[in-house]
């Protein structure tokens, strides 16, 4: 079950976040820009926080009624250590780069939405 969830995962949200990733990596290491250090480490834990989302979701959808988990705590300790990762590394890692990378998962999921409403439409 959970290789199937990964699998899934990685074809609907992971390997968008890999190519930003990598995308995101060069520019830094050809600009030494803070705000891109921090959108890659943005973008580490916006995997994070997705898998969780991702795996919570298919979770629930696959339980009969049972108590559904959402992963909230999961998702607040990635955002706590990265925030913990900037407050160590104020002069490296620029913190509105580091809140882009995270709320990419959010822009994947509306995307991804908008995507299947407008294939339902047709």
């Amino acid at each position: 079950m959970t290789s199937q969830i990964f699998k899934s995962y990685f074809q609907l949200f992971l390997k968008y976040l890999i190519v930003l990733f990598i995308i995101s990596t060069i520019v830094y290491i050809f600009t030494f820009s803070p705000f891109f250090l921090g959108l890659s480490l943005g973008i580490i834990g916006s995997m994070f926080t997705s898998y969780s989302w991702f795996y919570h979701l298919k979770v629930a959808q696959e339980s009969n009624g049972e108590r559904v988990k959402t992963g909230t705590l999961t998702r607040m300790l990635v955002v706590i250590a990265l925030c913990l990762i900037w407050v160590r590394f104020p002069d490296y890692i620029n913190i509105f780069g580091m809140l882009v990378g995270l709320l990419l998962t959010y822009a994947l999921i509306v995307w991804r939405a908008v995507l299947e409403l407008y294939k339902r439409k047709r």
